[in-house]
C-alpha cells in the first residue's frame, strides 16, 4: 500500500515538474511591425497582433534562430 501511494505521489509531482524541463522555442511574427522573433512561450489566442510564423517547435534558441532564415515571411525583414 505504501509503495503504491509513494508511486502515485511521485507521478503527480513529476507531471507538474517535467514541463518546466522541456525547452520549447517558437518563431512568432508581430503583425504590426512585420518582424519575426524567437520566444520561449507559445503565443496565446487572445493576442491578435502576434502569430506563429510556422508550426515548428524548436528544442533550442539557436535552432529557432536558424529556422527564421527558412521562413518566407521572415526572410524579407531587415
Amino acid at each position: 500500500m505504501n509503495k503504491t501511494l509513494v508511486g502515485i505521489v511521485f507521478s503527480i509531482i513529476f507531471s507538474f515538474v517535467a514541463p518546466v524541463w522541456a525547452d520549447e522555442f517558437y518563431i512568432v511574427r508581430d503583425l504590426t511591425t512585420q518582424k519575426c522573433t524567437v520566444v520561449d512561450k507559445r503565443p496565446t489566442t487572445d493576442t491578435r497582433t502576434i502569430t506563429l510564423a510556422d508550426d515548428t517547435i524548436y528544442k533550442s534558441r539557436a535552432e529557432a534562430e536558424v529556422g527564421i532564415k527558412r521562413i518566407t515571411v521572415c526572410t524579407g525583414q531587415k
